[in-house]
């Protein structure tokens, strides 16, 4: 007879079964940290911001933001996708020029992002 103690102990041996075709979805916090820096720095150049200090709160969240960015490696094309925007907007200074000749190195760029957005 099965009943509910059999199935709860007999899960895990049944996902091993299957090959690992169960897989659990995960989201990379790429998006959200893009976000986040893009609002951060939207508020500290705004026309009535103060000059801005090197050890305000705000620009050290943004520099770590940055860090997290660049050096966390995406599981998924929407991770990927806010490395790559990010890389490529203007506050990452984004300015492919001379490698390629005609522009081409933006343009590799530009058509990676939008194969990747394709696959979101």
């Amino acid at each position: 007879m099965i009943n509910r103690r059999t199935v709860v102990q007999s899960a895990p041996l049944a996902a091993l079964a299957i090959g690992g075709a169960v897989q659990v979805e995960t989201k990379d916090p790429h998006s959200a940290w893009a976000a986040e820096h893009k609002a951060i720095l939207a508020h500290l150049f705004a026309p009535d911001a103060p000059d801005l200090e090197s050890d305000n709160p705000d620009w050290v969240r943004a520099k770590e933001i940055e860090d997290k960015l660049c050096q966390t490696p995406a599981t998924t094309p929407e991770g990927a996708v806010a490395q790559l925007e990010f890389a490529m907007s203007d506050e990452a200074n984004f300015e492919l020029v001379g490698g390629v000749a005609g522009d081409l190195d933006g343009q590799i760029l530009r058509n990676v992002l939008a194969t990747l957005k394709s696959l979101t």
